[in-house]
């Protein structure tokens, strides 16, 4: 099986994390990050701004998940809509990066999803969607 067949696959499989992580976020909003303790020792407005950021942005996840499942489904019908979504990606990935530069990798994780979405979603392109256009 060539990566032109695994493509698809891929990004089936990440439209799956997508909702799911989307969902998490929706339903536990702040309590996925910081616990009643440390909620407690922030101001009451800066927790109310956060969980609610957190569960808008979850929602906003589970739709750039079905989105992905949608156009997965015929890559050369929908091949520009898949690439405006992988380049969304990458623009959180520049959003990730700038606030590394501003607030340093805290949490450790960032560093990691920074790389994921600067890298994959070009990679996905360049050695699959392009195949199928």
């Amino acid at each position: 099986m060539s990566g032109l067949h695994y493509t698809p696959i891929i990004l089936k499989a990440a439209s799956v994390f997508f909702i799911y992580a989307g969902a998490e976020h929706v339903v536990r909003g702040i309590n996925k990050y910081l616990s009643i303790e440390e909620q407690e020792k922030l101001p009451s407005q800066t927790v109310a701004f956060m969980d609610s950021q957190y569960r808008f942005l979850g929602g906003i996840f589970v739709g750039f998940g079905i989105a992905v499942t949608w156009t997965v489904s015929n890559i050369p019908a929908y091949w520009i809509p898949l690439k405006i979504l992988l380049g969304a990606m990458m623009l959180g990935g520049v959003g990730r990066a700038v606030s590394a530069a501003v607030y340093g990798w805290k949490p450790t994780w960032t560093r990691q999803a920074t790389i994921n979405e600067l890298i994959i979603p070009p990679a996905l392109y360049w050695f699959g969607i392009r195949k199928h256009i």
